[in-house]
């Protein structure tokens, strides 16, 4: 007798148990699509910490575009004293709240104060805010540890609480750095960028190439920095800030010597611009003729720059005796370069942070037209 092969599907119980299969399946997965639905944004707390400062943490932190790192201790938990430092390390490599990142440390126990919390951080040399249950801490973890975002393994346990509330909860790695590995990616993840060691460069030299020494370059980054030109006109700077941060560069000086390249040629050159017998040829021949500062290249400029030759005046009223300028900026109009440098646009440099080109600046000495400055 010939045994003869049920039809595809039909195996007994196959189709029931196939069917039952995709239907757990499809459940699993319904399910965790609710709980990634359901899962709500950061409620609002509002804690005192050890320092006696109030902080609200979307008044304070979300609502002006930070990121916040929860850290859920308490004062005598043996893993949280192991890897305290650690911790410090970690919060200063993202700005030490200088940044877009502010840490929070809130315990767990009733029975840690923020007397107990000043403690540890003193002991720990921790600097960013902790909070003790009389400061509010232990209202302010509830949702954290009831399992609205995950199971509480305990701590230190640490939540990242993007701008827009959105929690990441507990990165956790096989060890503690493996822990700190993890918590820098969820931070990355809220769209920010770890701090670094930034070295950056520059020159400031005129036209004919000179460079200009003692000249002041303002670095405007969250924390500004000053540097000042050296003999050759280099100048460098060091700050630490975001991997990706971009900040603006300017210059000044505090030369005031006005007659330094000054003579009756550059009068007559600026004479005959004025006139349209022979136009100054480059933005920069223009913005030295502009010795009044008003925006425009006339017969008072004239005027002006003759008064400091005859020593009637020692100075110009709304000058400086030098203009720094972007030696890489290309100017919109060349013939009218005035309103571009009074506006900020030509005398500001924009840089990012790692660039490999050095900041340039064109040093502008007013009245000098034909470049006869002389330097160091």
């Amino acid at each position: 007798m010939l045994l003869q092969s049920p039809p595809s599907g039909t195996f007994p119980g196959f189709q029931k148990t196939s069917n039952n299969m995709k239907a757990s399946t499809l459940f699993l997965f319904a399910c965790l699509a609710f709980v990634a639905q359901a899962q709500p944004p950061a409620p609002d707390f509002t804690v005192t910490s050890s320092d006696g400062q109030t902080h609200h943490l979307y008044a304070d932190y979300l609502n002006q575009g930070k990121t916040v790192v929860v850290k859920l201790f308490f004062t005598y938990c043996p893993p949280c004293n192991a890897t305290a430092e650690q911790v410090e390390a970690f919060y200063q490599s993202w700005g030490g709240g200088e940044g877009m990142v502010e840490f929070i440390g809130l315990s767990t126990q009733n029975n840690d104060s923020n007397a107990d919390v000043n403690q540890y951080k003193a002991l720990h040399g921790q600097t960013f805010p902790g909070v003790g249950a009389d400061g509010g801490s232990i209202s302010a973890i509830q949702p954290y540890i009831n399992g609205t975002y995950g199971l509480f393994l305990g701590t230190p346990t640490f939540i990242v609480i993007a701008p827009d509330g959105t929690v990441a909860y507990d990165p956790r790695g096989s060890n503690f750095d493996a822990t700190l590995a993890e918590l820098n990616d969820a931070i990355i993840a809220t769209g920010l960028a770890p701090y670094t060691d930034i070295n950056g460069n520059g020159t400031v030299k005129t036209k004919t190439g000179l460079g200009l020494p003692d000249v002041d370059v303002v670095i405007a980054a969250q924390t500004p920095l000053q540097s000042t030109s050296n003999a050759s006109g280099s100048f460098s700077f060091n700050l630490f800030a975001p991997a990706d941060a971009q900040f603006s560069i300017t210059a000044s000086s505090q030369d005031n010597d006005y007659l330094n390249g000054l003579s009756t040629a550059d009068l007559l050159l600026i004479h005959a611009h004025v006139l349209g017998i022979m136009p100054l040829g480059t933005p920069e021949k223009r913005i030295a003729a502009d010795a009044d500062g008003n925006g425009i290249i006339t017969t008072l400029d004239i005027i002006s720059l003759r008064k400091l030759l005859l020593s009637i005046d020692t100075q110009l009223g709304n000058q400086d005796a030098w203009i720094f300028i972007n030696t890489d900026y290309d100017f919109a109009n060349q013939t009218n370069p005035l309103n571009e440098v009074y506006s900020g646009a030509a005398t500001t440099i924009n840089y990012t942070a790692g660039q490999a080109s050095p900041a340039r600046f064109t040093a502008i000495k007013i009245g000098d037209v034909n470049d006869s400055v002389v330097v160091n």
